[in-house]
């Protein structure tokens, strides 16, 4: 366990986005749910002084600096549990002005609203810079992330 860091991060694809998180380019779907949330259980974020709609602060190991979201509570997910659901926060996608080939490229900075938790989970020791790969399946740990959550004052 990472001393100071007592939550634990999963992730999860919501039922109108695709784990691919592409589907954020279609605004009919990003009605649904303009952003996405830290959801944590109530009992977590009554210890840590927060209400739904608080902005807080999300941190790992791997990235101290950590992300800025909203907070929702629920009881529906585990005390000492924090669920950040997939397909937001892009930084590509067209979220974003650019140019190609020397000229502008349209963009929708809708697609990059929200947090994307890849940008605090664990990253693998040996390597630094990737994601902590699951041994038995080979694709990114998506469960070994410990972080902590703190309101932005």
């Amino acid at each position: 366990m990472d001393a100071g860091f007592p939550l634990v991060l999963i992730t999860y694809k919501p039922s109108f986005h695709t784990q691919s998180g592409r589907t954020i380019v279609c605004p009919s779907l990003r009605q649904l749910q303009p952003e996405n949330f830290v959801e944590m259980h109530t009992w977590d974020a009554l210890a840590r002084g927060l209400d739904t709609g608080d902005l807080v602060r999300i941190f790992s190991v791997s990235n101290p600096a950590g992300i800025q979201g909203r907070v929702k509570l629920t009881q529906a997910i585990r005390p000492g549990v924090v669920a950040i659901c997939n397909s937001y926060g892009h930084w590509e996608m067209s979220s974003r002005a650019m140019t190609l080939d020397g000229q502008p490229r349209g963009f929708d900075p809708a697609r990059a609203s929200g947090l994307n938790p890849n940008l605090i989970m664990r990253l693998d020791p040996a390597l630094g810079n990737v994601t902590l790969m699951e041994p038995v399946a080979g694709s990114a740990s998506f469960y070994e992330t410990q972080v902590q959550v703190l309101k932005v004052s």
